[in-house]
């Protein structure tokens, strides 16, 4: 499954990464930002609808 995911990954940012000579220094830090914004947006987005229906009631 791992080996699956990486060939995605691999086609789609044209990379190998497989090779860790091959992947450049500042991707694990994109990805993470990227991963942290769309983790805070869905909570922030439940927490804004939480409050929305305690206003409603």
């Amino acid at each position: 499954m791992l080996d699956l995911i990486l060939k995605f990954a691999s086609s789609i940012l044209q990379m190998n990464l497989r090779d860790h000579h091959d992947i450049p220094f500042a991707l694990p830090l994109v990805f993470a930002a990227v991963l942290g914004f769309v983790i805070g947006f869905i909570i922030l987005k439940f927490i804004g609808n939480e409050q929305k229906q305690d206003a409603e009631q």
